[in-house]
């Protein structure tokens, strides 16, 4: 049986820790670069026996041979799936970033060409050209490949004041974190992006934390020694995300299992965006391609309700639905009731025929790429 939830928690946690950074001589007057955070990704990752959870504000990196983007994340995470994969073994990558980068200015207007370019290199190594992870794997294993890895986000909903519309936004995922088997935990600054990594960039500092207390638990529907720390840290995460009590928590102490990965990890994130996307048609989504059919939207959402930002969705005051050929009218708040925590699915096909990065007439277009990523 696995330990209860609560017996986690504890002011003495027996941890071995090792401080790494992304560091070089105008940052730190080093005489050498230091980049311990991007190598302690890749050997976590390479190492890994069954699982990888990692939350962060941004994820752009590289597989080999990619001549722009040179960290090394991205081919890490692709040899460990292909290993397991060659290997026919259970493995997860469960990856959490925010839903839109937070830069000020809605997605199309004018002055929002930055937040448009990191949306191009974040889809540019998840989803979208030769250069990507889910293209690599598709075209070896086809749908097979959300099995090993899928990506999340975060939303939220709640009255904008006493009376006032209901809104919906996304809780903006801010943290930096990466979580292997239960038992190792990585804690820093950096971003997953070459100005975090590379060291000769932004500097950063990060806590590797290795757990040497284990206690019982379950790894793919087997009994496996968990980190105290590491086990408490992803449980509480995931119980915020999926909005369970503590007495709820006990079906993903196995983060790999079916029953959890895809009957509650994967089942909550579909249900949860199919709930705003009925009630907020939020943006952004799956439905919407083009900046044309984006601009449609809005301008549907700004007649019938007055008002529309990019990431401020507002309900109408009334949901109305067809059903035996009559008009069934609900409450928008009766439908967001049905709603489990904060977990969405990530919109992969969000502007999939736009080209994002910067045109000629946007001043982006003069600063070196780098600065994006």
């Amino acid at each position: 049986m696995p330990v209860p939830f609560l017996q986690l928690f504890s002011y003495e946690l027996f941890l071995v820790f090792q401080i790494i950074r992304s560091v070089s001589q105008w940052s730190a007057g080093t005489s050498q670069i230091e980049e311990s955070i991007h190598i302690a990704y890749c050997n976590l990752i390479e190492k890994a026996e069954h699982f990888i959870y990692i939350e962060n504000q941004f994820f752009i990196s590289g597989l080999s041979g990619d001549e722009i983007i040179k960290n090394r994340v991205l081919e890490s995470l692709y040899r460990r799936i292909m290993r397991a994969y060659n290997e026919k073994k259970c493995f997860r990558v469960i990856i959490v970033i925010p839903l839109l980068p937070g830069f000020q200015g809605g997605l199309d207007d004018a002055g929002a060409a930055s937040v448009r370019a990191i949306m191009h290199w974040q889809h540019r190594t998840i989803c979208r050209g030769s250069n990507s992870i889910m293209h690599n794997l598709n075209d070896l294993m086809g749908p097979k490949m959300h099995d090993y890895i899928s990506f999340y986000g975060l939303r939220s909903y709640g009255r904008l004041h006493d009376g006032g519309p209901v809104a919906t936004s996304q809780v903006y995922v801010h943290s930096k974190i990466m979580i292997i088997d239960d038992r190792v935990t990585l804690i820093g600054s950096a971003n997953i992006n070459d100005r975090s990594l590379l060291g000769s960039r932004d500097s950063e500092i990060g806590v590797l934390i290795e757990d040497r207390e284990l206690v019982d638990s379950f790894m793919g529907g087997k009994p496996w020694r968990a980190g105290k720390f590491a086990l408490s840290l992803r449980v509480s995460l995931w119980s915020e995300h999926l909005g369970l009590d503590i007495g709820e928590v006990n079906p993903i102490y196995d983060p790999v299992i079916d029953s959890t990965y895809k009957d509650i990890w994967m089942a909550a994130a579909r249900t949860n965006t199919m709930i705003y996307q009925d009630v907020f048609a939020c943006i952004p989504n799956d439905l919407i391609h083009s900046r044309g059919s984006l601009r449609q939207c809005m301008s549907y959402w700004k007649e019938k309700l007055g008002q529309t930002t990019i990431d401020l969705g507002i309900a109408p005051q009334t949901l109305e639905s067809y059903e035996d050929g009559d008009v069934k009218v609900t409450d928008p708040m009766d439908r967001l009731a049905t709603v489990k925590g904060h977990l969405v699915s990530f919109p992969l096909d969000f502007m999939c025929k736009e080209d994002l990065r910067p045109i000629f007439k946007e001043s982006e277009f003069y600063a070196s790429p780098q600065v994006f990523h």
